[in-house]
Formats: C-alpha cells, structure tokens, sequence
C-alpha cells in the first residue's frame, strides 16, 4: 500500500509539468506554422495553397478548445511513462551512455518508424463504420483543416494515439532528450500537413521527400474525401495496402509544376481540385 501511495503521490505531483509541456509543445508548433502563413506574401501562399474545401464558420474556435482536451488526455497518458518507469516496465533512460550514442540517434529513426505503423493501423480503425463516430468522428468535422485541426481530437482518439508512446517504451529503449526531439517533430510534421498550404521547398516536393514522406496536400484529400491516405509521416503503408488516393501523385506533381511556372514569372496554371 505504501508503495501504491508513493506511485500515486508521484503521478500526482508530475501530470501538472507534463501537462505544461505538452500545451506549450502544441500552442508553440502551432502558433508558429500559423505565424508563417500569416507573414507569407499571398502569391506565396497562391502557388502553394492545396484548400480543397472551404472552412466552417466558428471551427477554428472549435478545434483550439478540443485540443485542449487533447493536451489533457496526452498528458494523463504521458503520466503513466513515469510510472512505468518507477515500476521497472518502462524503457526510459536518461543517461546517454547506457546504451550507447549511436542508438541515441537510431532509437528517434525506430520511434518514428513505428510511431508511423501505429498511427496507419489505428488510423484505418477508426474509420471502420462501427467506431468511427464515437472515435474519430470529431477530428473529421474538419473537412478544410487548419492547424489547430492537428489535435481536435474526441477524448477516444487521444488516449488511441497518445498510448503509442507507454505502449512502445515496454520494447524499446528510449532516452528523454529522444523522446522529446520525436515529440517536438510528431507536432511539427502534425500541424504542417493540416495547415492547407505546402511549406517545404519547392526542391523536397518534387525530390525524396516528395516520393516518400507525406505532404500537405496528402493529408487534406484524405480530410476532403474522408477516405484514403491514412498515413502520418510516410506513404508506403498507404501505397503498400492502396489506400493512397489515385489522384495524389498526378496532384502534386502538378502543383509543383506549377510552383515552377509561376516563380518563372509566367501565369500561373490551374490545378484541377
């Protein structure tokens, strides 16, 4: 009992820091794809805008405060790391040379990795017509997202999501300062493919990143059309089980095509939506 208590007390005492860490993490990666997009020139945000539909009135007040209930679900759920931890089930570690440097870096490559698979899977889940509208529904409300869309999420979904991390410190190894960093890009690479606008240069659509990782545009057909393109952060789960919509690819290349003619200083071209 002695023991339950001081797991408690400590759980207690943590949830308010991770909890801060959390909403600042969000409001910051946020706040600043909001803040580019806001000092952007209009030709900029013209030639790389992918806005398929248009914006529900009142839904970006509706989306900052679900993702305040998502901050709450994540951080209750980031709690239960520490307590894995203390309990001697959780892989979290703090000094560097417990397992080496360079699993330092690959171990943030294999978070992402899986985190990916995780998301995919789920993803898919949800969207089954027997849970998707007590599960997901609510994300999907947003049929033009925004980037407070990144957590607009039902408190179902969170906990889904938000479990990935507890879930997969049971198997791998994995320093603070490395779970940081993945947290730091998992909002990052969130809040940008929900920003409706292509941030990345020009050269990364139409490279590796372009054939491989997922886009804005990826990411906003499948909140306009409902279906398709489930995956987070890479297409090939996507490609793999052809749940990629037919018309992406043909779609950002001629985006980029048109990113080419127009920083050429000719008219722009039309992209089919």
């Amino acid at each position: 009992m002695t023991c339950f208590n001081e797991l408690l007390f400590t759980a207690a005492a943590t949830w308010p820091v991770v909890w801060l860490l959390d909403l600042v993490r969000y409001l910051i990666g946020a706040a600043l794809i909001v803040a580019v997009l806001d000092i952007a020139s209009a030709g900029w945000i013209r030639r790389r805008l992918v806005r398929i539909r248009n914006l529900a009135e009142g839904q970006k007040r509706r989306e900052f405060w679900q993702s305040m209930l998502t901050v709450v679900v994540f951080s209750l759920v980031g709690t239960s790391v520490l307590v894995g931890y203390h309990l001697g089930v959780s892989k979290l570690y703090f000094t560097a040379d417990e397992y080496g440097w360079a699993w330092l870096g690959a171990s943030f490559v294999v978070l992402v990795i899986l985190h990916d698979a995780w998301f995919y899977w789920t993803h898919r889940l949800m969207h089954h017509a027997r849970v998707f509208h007590w599960s997901h529904r609510t994300h999907h409300l947003s049929v033009a997202p925004t980037p407070w869309t990144a957590y607009s999420f039902s408190a179902a979904e969170a906990f889904v999501q938000a479990l990935y991390l507890p879930v997969v410190l049971l198997v791998v190894p994995a320093h603070q300062a490395v779970i940081f960093a993945w947290m730091a890009w998992m909002v990052l690479r969130n809040v940008m493919g929900h920003s409706g606008v292509e941030l990345l240069p020009r050269s990364w659509l139409a490279g590796w990143w372009g054939r491989w990782l997922t886009t804005t545009l990826h990411h906003e057909m499948h909140h306009a059309y409902g279906r398709f393109n489930y995956g987070l952060y890479f297409v090939w789960w996507d490609r793999l089980c052809a749940t990629e919509h037919p018309e992406y690819r043909p779609r950002l290349e001629r985006l980029v095509a048109e990113m080419d003619i127009e920083e050429a200083g000719d008219a722009p071209v039309a992209i089919p939506r």
